[in-house]
């Protein structure tokens, strides 16, 4: 078994325009709270996001887990007030923050499990309220580009009153692939990434009136 909280950096990592967004238009520099560091643990202590895996059993064998790529154009996700698509008209973004997997290989197959946190800043059209944005994860088979394994995750955030920002944090449930060598790295490729729009915020449902 294999866990590591390390995210491979290279040409499919995509963050042009996510940056440039201004700190001080979002409140300040995000922080993930520590979700980053404690991704591991949410898989030890049996997240309620994902089923455990099974205890290590004496079939089991070692692999070599590929590393996490954030998809192409997926990195970040931004809501605006109206049609403007400047950062004054900014509502909400949408970011990743930590990432981690773990392989687990028996019986000729590979259990995957990816855990991705990150955070929703409010800009300046935003403000406090509970949202949710959809979070991609899937494994591609390297050999012929097919997607074998892919799941979409709603993932919720609360920015309270009076701040800017909230953390937000997934565990996947294990994306199964056939074990085609050890060294997982060389068939297969994990990505996750920003799917669709986000939700708007949650809005209490109207009282009715008596008669």
């Amino acid at each position: 078994m294999r866990w590591s909280g390390r995210t491979k950096r290279g040409s499919s990592l995509v963050f042009a325009g996510v940056l440039s967004l201004p700190l001080a238009a979002c409140g300040g520099a995000p922080s993930d709270g520590g979700l980053g560091s404690t991704l591991g643990n949410l898989i030890a202590f049996n997240s309620t996001t994902a089923p455990p895996l099974p205890a290590r059993g004496p079939s089991e064998i070692d692999v070599e887990c590929p590393e996490v790529l954030v998809a192409e154009g997926q990195s970040a996700m931004r809501t605006y007030a109206g049609a403007d698509r400047s950062n004054a008209s900014l509502r909400h973004q949408y970011s990743f923050g930590e990432m981690s997997r773990e392989c687990r290989a028996v019986d000729g197959k590979v259990d995957i499990r990816v855990g991705v946190s990150g955070y929703v800043l409010a800009g300046p059209m935003g403000g406090p309220g509970s949202f949710q944005a959809p979070v991609r994860i899937y494994v591609r088979r390297d050999s012929d580009g097919q997607i074998v394994q892919s799941r979409t995750y709603r993932v919720a955030a609360t920015i309270a009153a009076g701040q800017a920002q909230a953390d937000f944090a997934v565990v996947s449930e294990p994306l199964t692939v056939p074990l085609i060598r050890t060294d997982v790295s060389q068939d297969y490729s994990i990505f996750v990434g920003f799917d669709g729009s986000p939700d708007r915020p949650q809005q209490a449902a109207p009282k009715r009136r008596g008669n």
